[in-house]
């Protein structure tokens, strides 16, 4: 019986424009719209170099009065200015490839590329969350060196036996929210370890709301859409572990897509198997992620793109904005 082989069907425009939509529809950050698709972003991205300058404007300031109307002539009104200042941002670009052999073996009876493709956008979509994460935790350990800890709510403790009030708790959610003021209504998700989300549930404190096609599978705690992910770090302690929960605004990260040359290519080994073949694809992103009002400052990047250890030191950020302008929150606890 003939096999089908991946080289047999694989069209280069097809394949990738399937896996870009796979890997967005399987990325919990997009769709819960914590990463927002910034065509700004894209296009900057695209123009080559691997570090560049994202200028914004800053909020107008509000501690100020204004001008009272009279009838004088002399007295004439100041404009203020409106401040500007910047995001540097740095793209990574990445690779990945797979062997096909033994699944072109496995789905002989199926359509291996709908298989593949899947698998792919997947396996990016996966990549692309860590990223958020990473980054979301070099901002926090930025913010407990550099900023008194003011988006951080510490409520864990070392113990054997935690006590309520080191455990995640609506009181506890609310006191993070509360560490941006009144900026504390933008927070619109929650990312949680599965740990962390199996408690609630047992607790009857998840609900769940429609998608788009009406069904009811949208989990949220307290009204905030729930990502549940357990690239989030859980931290030994002597006694217990210490998780990290993060809320998140609206588009609290940008993402941009640059262009590669050959974002997926299809290599054939026909020697492979004792010249049975292999084939191997080969797929490529060029990614910006980056959040909100800060700096990727790159002090101590090795190679051209930051890895995931290198988005998660506090030496790579900088916060350029007000604690309010920024839509993240965290909160570190016991389970």
């Amino acid at each position: 019986m003939a096999t089908t082989q991946l080289s047999d069907i694989y069209n280069p425009l097809v394949f990738e424009a399937a896996v870009d939509e796979a890997a967005a529809e399987l990325n919990a950050f997009l769709q819960s719209g914590v990463m927002v698709e910034s065509p700004k972003l894209s296009n900057m991205a695209s123009v080559g170099g691997n570090i560049g300058e994202l200028p914004f404007h800053s909020p107008l300031a509000t501690a100020t009065e204004p001008d009272y109307v009279d009838d004088d002539p002399a007295h004439t009104s100041t404009p203020a200015k409106i401040g500007t200042a910047k995001m540097i941002y740095r793209l990574a670009s990445m690779h990945y490839s797979w062997s096909t052999m033994d699944l072109t073996r496995e789905l002989a009876l199926m359509d291996p590329l709908a298989a593949i493709v899947q698998k792919i956008g997947g396996w990016w979509a996966t990549q692309k969350e860590k990223r958020v994460i990473q980054s979301a935790m070099g901002v926090l350990a930025d913010n407990i060196a550099n900023d008194s800890g003011d988006m951080a709510n510490v409520i864990y403790s070392d113990l054997a036996s935690p006590a309520d009030s080191n455990i995640i708790s609506a009181e506890a959610v609310i006191d993070t929210q509360q560490t941006s003021g009144d900026h504390q209504g933008v927070f619109t998700a929650i990312a949680m370890h599965s740990v962390t989300y199996s408690n609630l549930k047992k607790q009857n404190l998840i609900d769940f709301i429609p998608n788009a096609s009406g069904a009811v599978v949208i989990p949220t705690y307290l009204e905030l859409r729930v990502v549940v992910d357990d690239s989030l770090p859980v931290t030994a302690g002597s006694n217990s572990p210490a998780y990290t929960t993060i809320l998140f605004s609206t588009g609290a990260f940008d993402h941009g897509k640059g262009n590669t040359m050959k974002p997926s290519e299809l290599e054939r080994v026909a020697g492979a198997g004792y010249g049975g073949g292999q084939d191997i694809v080969h797929s490529r992103s060029a990614d910006i992620i980056h959040p909100y009002g800060f700096q990727f400052v790159s002090a101590s990047i090795v190679g051209q793109s930051a890895t995931l250890a290198e988005l998660a030191e506090a030496v790579e950020w900088d916060r350029v904005v007000a604690r309010k302008q920024v839509g993240m929150a965290f909160l570190k606890h016991n389970n």
